[in-house]
């Protein structure tokens, strides 16, 4: 009798043992009603990968949104602090396409079927690839994101 105790009290504590533990991090409130991601060494700063998309949080731990310039890159974050990737965007009736790291494109890139150039400030460029795909993807724009109409751009220490 006591060694199926013991041998129940052993397999219970085995299984106890390699439940996940939690890592208490959670968003939270601050004072001013914004989000604020938390983990156990305090308030997190800078990028942060959080259930499956990438943030990037101010020195409050308050997700940054809108433009964000990193290590000479440029970023966009949505209205809800997450980074745009693989994914075009336009800002003041220009359009701007974001690779799978999240950077603004500013060299040449194929999505698609079309071939874009971002390499002149001044113009965007596409040329049909291969199959006859038309959108409704401007052929050229007059400004780029580093041009004064953008009016809150953050900048980021690294990614």
């Amino acid at each position: 009798m006591k060694k199926k105790i013991i041998a129940s009290l052993l397999v219970s504590l085995s299984v106890v043992g390699i439940l996940p533990v939690s890592a208490q991090a959670a968003w939270k409130k601050d004072a001013y009603n914004n989000n604020v991601w938390v983990e156990a060494g305090g308030i997190k700063q800078g990028w942060n990968f959080i259930d499956n998309f990438w943030y990037y949080l101010g020195a409050d731990g308050v997700p940054v949104t809108g433009w964000l310039q990193d290590k000479g890159d440029w970023y966009y974050m949505w209205s809800n602090g997450t980074m745009a990737y693989n994914t075009w965007m336009t800002n003041g009736g220009l359009w701007y396409y974001f690779d799978e790291n999240g950077k603004m494109v500013t060299d040449l890139v194929k999505v698609e079927s079309r071939e874009y150039d971002f390499t002149n400030t001044a113009i965007i460029l596409s040329k049909n690839i291969g199959l006859d795909n038309t959108k409704n993807i401007p052929q050229t724009a007059e400004k780029t994101v580093s041009d004064t109409y953008v009016s809150s751009v953050v900048s980021g220490e690294g990614k």
